[in-house]
C-alpha cells in the first residue's frame, strides 16, 4: 500500500508537522495537569482544608492517553511521504510523550 503525498508537497508537510507538535504539546500539558490535580487534589498535596485527594488510576491514564495521541497524530497525519517513517517518529514521540508528562508528574 503506498501514501500518496499531500497536495502542495513538502510546504504542507511541514504544515502538518508543526500543528501536530502544537497539538502534542497541548495534549501533554493537559495530561500533566490532570496527573497533578489526581496526585493531591486542586487544594494541593498539604490538604488545604479539603483533605488530601490521590487517584493513582487517573495518573495513569493520563499518562497513557498522552503518549498514544502523540503517537496517533505522527503516524495518521501525512507529514512525511513514508508510512515507515511515521510509524517510527510515532513510536519515539509517544515515548518521548510518557517521559514528559511521567516527570513532570513525579515533581
Amino acid at each position: 500500500m503506498t501514501t500518496q503525498a499531500p497536495p502542495g508537497g513538502s510546504r504542507l508537510r511541514l504544515l502538518n508537522l508543526l500543528w501536530i507538535a502544537v497539538v502534542a504539546v497541548f495534549v501533554d500539558l493537559v495530561a500533566i495537569l490532570v496527573a497533578k490535580i489526581a496526585r493531591c487534589g486542586v487544594s494541593g498535596c498539604s490538604g488545604g482544608g479539603f483533605g488530601v485527594s490521590s487517584d493513582p488510576g487517573v495518573v495513569v491514564v493520563a499518562i497513557i492517553v498522552a503518549g498514544l495521541v502523540t503517537g496517533a497524530l505522527l503516524v495518521v497525519v501525512p507529514w512525511h511521504r513514508r508510512r515507515g517513517v511515521r510509524v517510527a517518529v510515532g513510536l519515539v514521540g509517544a515515548v518521548a510523550s510518557w517521559a514528559v508528562v511521567g516527570l513532570q508528574y513525579a515533581t
